[in-house]
């Protein structure tokens, strides 16, 4: 790979902001050794949904069941997505426009929603309209910020609480719209013999134990060792339970957790030109110089906007390249029939992966009991 180039641009007139500029995609040369592959089960696509934290987090949460013996279930993404627009779009509402909506989330949204309204195997809901191959939600997601922004416009609202329930208008068109686009999702399923509604289907089949399931950043915004919020702007939930530790301890972590059959969903930035599917694979400059990044150059990159999180994936093992390079294997819901994995250096983990979620057992014990876990 060419060194990138900085250039600088002149912005209102006030100040310069430089950009590093990488060189244009270009498809992959390097062959890679798969060293572990945990179970996961098949890739799929996302199509054009901006759903990227779902289909990583539900893979992710695939991948736990079977390892903690629930059973092998290929989940429902798009329920999970139903429930999120109407939460977003309820809580953008209350708060008079000034929250964030959008397709984009993260891993910790999953949790959160599954918690409150449960799972549906992908059989029973593949949230896809009819005749449809793949999803396409670019038309649904203008239709439902058209409502909001009317909403937004009115002078009072039609929402009131009856009968210790909700009733809105707005909300019932909403979700009317969402139907149209995904279907109404189930209230119940089958499952060995019995009925179940998808909050048991969640506890009591996958039985999730949600508070078991940690975020660790490494950014030097607060203490480390402690946590704290990440400002981010597809954090909607205002999540602020990070673990925040120092950045070779963040790499410790996630090797200490693969060599020991544990998977994570990464939150990271995809550079044009350094990653891209066309590639398959996801390095630095640094790797070819020969330098590490530094906790500093970590820092400072996300402070400039150089870095910023818009793409997870489920990090599911560990590869070589041809020089002996590691790099860590990712199971992607982008281009899937093409290149359904995608690799990244350590390099890149290093500097462009903002968080990871992972089962709080997969920490080395040292870095547990620092954390208080």
């Amino acid at each position: 790979m060419t060194r990138p180039r900085k250039l600088f641009f002149l912005i209102l007139g006030l100040q310069f902001v430089s950009l590093t500029v990488y060189p244009a995609d270009q498809p992959s040369a390097k062959q890679f050794t798969v060293v572990k592959e945990l179970w996961r089960t098949p890739a799929k696509s996302q199509g054009s949904s901006n759903t990227c934290w779902c289909f990583s987090t539900t893979s992710f949460l695939e991948s736990e069941a079977h390892r903690r013996n629930r059973g092998d279930f290929e989940l429902s993404q798009m329920f999970t997505v139903y429930q999120a627009y109407q939460e977003k779009a309820l809580r953008y509402v209350r708060r008079q426009g000034k929250d964030q909506f959008g397709m984009g989330g993260l891993a910790h949204d999953v949790l959160y929603l599954m918690r409150r309204h449960g799972a549906v195997p992908r059989s029973d809901y593949l949230g896809l309209p009819a005749g449809a191959a793949d999803y396409d939600q670019r038309e649904l997601f203008r239709g439902l910020t058209g409502i909001l922004d009317g909403v937004m416009r009115g002078k009072s609202l039609d929402m009131k609480w009856q009968g210790d329930r909700l009733d809105s208008k707005w909300s019932d068109s909403l979700r009317g719209m969402l139907e149209a686009y995904v279907g109404k999702p189930p209230c119940e399923v089958r499952h060995q013999g019995k009925s179940l509604s998808p909050r048991q289907f969640a506890d009591d089949v996958l039985a999730i134990p949600y508070e078991e399931y940690i975020e660790v950043t490494s950014y030097s915004q607060w203490p480390f060792y402690q946590q704290g919020e990440l400002l981010l702007a597809d954090n909607w939930l205002h999540y602020d339970r990070y673990y925040n530790v120092p950045l070779d301890e963040f790499m410790q972590i996630i090797d200490h957790a693969l060599a020991n059959g544990f998977s994570l969903v990464f939150d990271l930035h995809l550079i044009p030109g350094a990653y891209s599917d066309k590639k398959g694979y996801g390095s630095l400059p640094a790797d070819e110089n020969g330098s590490v990044i530094s906790q500093d150059v970590r820092n400072t990159w996300l402070e400039s906007w150089e870095t910023y999180d818009d793409h997870l994936e489920h990090a599911v093992g560990t590869a070589r390249d041809e020089q002996g390079k590691k790099y860590y294997l990712l199971k992607d819901s982008v281009n899937i029939n093409d290149k359904p994995f995608q690799y990244v250096s350590e390099n890149y983990v290093r500097g462009k992966v903002l968080f990871f979620m992972v089962h709080k057992d997969a920490l080395p014990p040292a870095i547990r009991q620092k954390l208080g876990l």
